[in-house]
C-alpha cells in the first residue's frame, strides 16, 4: 500500500511540474477577509475562522510567463518585473515590492498569495494565451452586449463621454461610469452597476473586428459566490 502510494504521489508530482505556466494570464477575482473589531481594535483573522465573512471581488491584472524564471505584470498603467521559483508542484513570484506564491487547481487556475497584504486574501488567474490586441474608441457609442452568465444578455452598453455609462434593458438604463485600462497588450473594460454584489465588473476585451467585440468577464450576481466566467460578445449598433 506504502508503494503503491509512493507511486502515485510521483505521477501526480510529475505531472504537476510538466504543466506549462508560459503565457498569459489574467486576474479574474480576489478573494479576501476582512478584519473584525475586537477591544476597540481592528484584528485580521490567521486561521481562516473568519472564512466565511471572505468577500470577493473581480481582479484587474496581467501576469505573463516568460520564461522558466521570468514573468512581467501590468495593473493599469503601472509595469513589474518577477523571478519566477517552482518546485514542480508550488510556484513563487518574487518582484521589488512583492512575492505571489501558490499553486494551480484542478480547474486550471493559478491560485496565488501575496507576502505583504495586511489581510488574508487570495488571487486566482485564468490562462488567457492567444488574444489579439483590441483597441477601440468606446465614448459616444452604443454596443448590443450578449454573454452565456446571463447578466449581459439583452442588455446595450450605451458608453457616454466623461465615462458616463448607460446600461439598457426593456427601455430603461441604470446610469452608471465605466473606465478602460491598457494592460500591456491587452484592454480592459471597468464599469459599476448596482445589479452585481461587488459593485463592479470588469471586461477583458480578446479581439476587435471593427463592428464586433469579444471579451472574457468574471461576474458574481450573489452575494459571496465566485464569479462565473462569461464571454461577453459587444455588437455596434
Amino acid at each position: 500500500m506504502r508503494i503503491l502510494l509512493f507511486s502515485l504521489l510521483i505521477v501526480f508530482s510529475t505531472s504537476l511540474s510538466a504543466q506549462n505556466l508560459k503565457g498569459s494570464w489574467l486576474l479574474a477575482y480576489i478573494k479576501a477577509i476582512p478584519p473584525e473589531m475586537d477591544m476597540g481594535q481592528l484584528k485580521y483573522s490567521e486561521d481562516g475562522s473568519s472564512d466565511e465573512k471572505a468577500f470577493v471581488e473581480p481582479g484587474l491584472m496581467l501576469l505573463t510567463v516568460l520564461s522558466d524564471s521570468k514573468a512581467e505584470s501590468f495593473y493599469s498603467d503601472v509595469k513589474e518585473s518577477w523571478t519566477i521559483k517552482s518546485d514542480g508542484v508550488n510556484v513563487r513570484f518574487e518582484s521589488l515590492q512583492d512575492t505571489l506564491y501558490g499553486t494551480v487547481n484542478k480547474e486550471g487556475m493559478m491560485v496565488l498569495k501575496s507576502t505583504i497584504d495586511e489581510n488574508p486574501t487570495t488571487e486566482y488567474f485564468f490562462a488567457h494565451y492567444s488574444p489579439e490586441t483590441p483597441s477601440v474608441g468606446l465614448p459616444n457609442t452604443s454596443w448590443a452586449a450578449n454573454g452565456n452568465s446571463g447578466f449581459f444578455e439583452n442588455k446595450t452598453f450605451e458608453f457616454r463621454p466623461k465615462g458616463e455609462l448607460f446600461i439598457w434593458e426593456n427601455g430603461r438604463h441604470e446610469k452608471r461610469e465605466f473606465y478602460t485600462h491598457k494592460l500591456g497588450d491587452f484592454m480592459a473594460i471597468e464599469f459599476s452597476s448596482e445589479v452585481l454584489t461587488s459593485g463592479f465588473g470588469i471586461i477583458y476585451l480578446e479581439k476587435n473586428e471593427g463592428q464586433k467585440l469579444t471579451g472574457v468577464s468574471f461576474l458574481s450576481l450573489e452575494e459571496g459566490a465566485f464569479p462565473v466566467k462569461s464571454q461577453v460578445t459587444f455588437t455596434k449598433k
